[in-house]
């Protein structure tokens, strides 16, 4: 287990326009609850730290709780996300993908 906790908090910004490029599958995948779960959105943030690419999606803060020595650390990373719909077709094509993380790849098999 990867020992990583997250939650989201959206930050000002408009969606990139339709032809931006798509969510890469090396992301990582977080599903971001909502009082409806359809109304629930799918966050994409980078483990390694590196820059986010310029996609589709609407710019968000996760605030990721991983292991650190023999406690924990938080802190805040960049992430994009996407309502239920929009993702589905990343997380589906990442389900077989080797590149794709493990948590997208596990969200696309779910």
């Amino acid at each position: 287990m990867s020992g990583v906790v997250m939650a989201a908090e959206r930050t000002a910004g408009s969606r990139t326009e339709s032809g931006a490029a798509p969510v890469p599958v090396r992301l990582a995948a977080v599903y971001l609850p909502a009082p409806l779960p359809r109304e629930g959105r799918i966050a994409f943030w980078d483990p390694a730290g590196e820059p986010l690419p310029t996609a589709s999606g609407d710019p968000e803060e996760l605030t990721v709780v991983r292991r650190h020595g023999a406690g924990v650390r938080r802190r805040q990373v960049p992430a994009l996300g996407l309502p239920l719909a929009e993702a589905l077709p990343l997380l589906v094509r990442a389900r077989r993908d080797p590149a794709a993380h493990p948590a997208t790849a596990c969200w696309g098999a779910a």
